[in-house]
């Protein structure tokens, strides 16, 4: 049986952001509002409209599971790199964003791990068993995720190889992400990025561009280590313990 796999923040996020209305009630009072209700069917709406588009694009006919990944409210993240979406801080999530949360929490299956992200929940899901998953996400970052995915955003499908996951790894460390608090090799953009790995792929390569720039092994390490999306590997699940990656 297939294992559909959702990015639940994504989607939660979606849903809600889409709902809100803004109401003059005169008298320079504004207020922002979202019909919980509403907020529900749409979750829904796009929530089955990406799955089966997925499923289409996959060529899946059978049986599936569908679990709801979430994002923990600790990210482990923060302490191997204190700056990791700082930025992000202080910043408001849709009008009923955790209400809609809490009822996608009674209403479907989903998965929180403590200290994790959706992605990392995802990744482990995905890499457990022999399972074969569907990865319905909107973020690129996912193909650092070996298996199948579908990117609802742009209608696209693929299956991903360890050997392009750990390319997409590399390449996301090598190039860091702004938007995520991590800077990655300075001066090394997508392109260049890419340039090095085509030639070498490898964590050797990725070291000297480190290097090149003044920097030592162990900043690549911990750019590295907030880049990567956790697999089964990389959790002891007893322990609820993250391994932190080493080359």
């Amino acid at each position: 049986m297939l294992r559909v796999l959702i990015d639940a923040d994504m989607f939660a996020f979606r849903a809600c952001s889409s709902c809100e209305r803004d109401i003059d009630w005169g008298n320079n009072v504004w207020t922002l509002h979202v019909d919980i209700e509403e907020a529900r069917n749409k979750f829904i709406d796009i929530t089955e409209d990406a799955i089966s588009r997925g499923l289409n694009k996959m060529k899946y006919v059978g049986m599936y599971d569908t679990i709801c990944c979430f994002s923990s409210y600790k990210n482990f993240r923060k302490k191997v790199l204190p700056t990791y979406k700082a930025n992000r801080e202080g910043r408001r999530k849709p009008v009923a964003y955790a209400s809609l949360v809490r009822w996608i929490e009674k209403e479907f299956n989903t998965k929180e791990i403590l200290g994790l992200e959706a992605d990392d929940c995802i990744g482990i899901l995905a890499t457990k068993d022999d399972v074969p998953s569907l990865i319905i996400s909107g973020d690129k970052d996912m193909k650092c995720i070996p298996g199948y995915h579908y990117d609802f955003l742009r209608n696209e499908f693929c299956k991903v190889s360890p050997e392009e996951a750990q390319y997409h790894f590399f390449k996301q460390t090598l190039m860091g992400d702004i938007t995520d608090g991590y800077s990655g090799c300075p001066k090394v953009g997508a392109k260049t990025a890419e340039k090095i790995l085509e030639e070498d792929c490898s964590w050797d390569a990725v070291v000297k561009a480190f290097e090149k720039q003044g920097l030592s092994e162990r900043a690549a390490l911990q750019q590295a280590r907030v880049a990567k999306i956790l697999l089964a590997s990389d959790y002891d699940i007893i322990n609820k313990k993250v391994i932190l990656w080493k080359p």
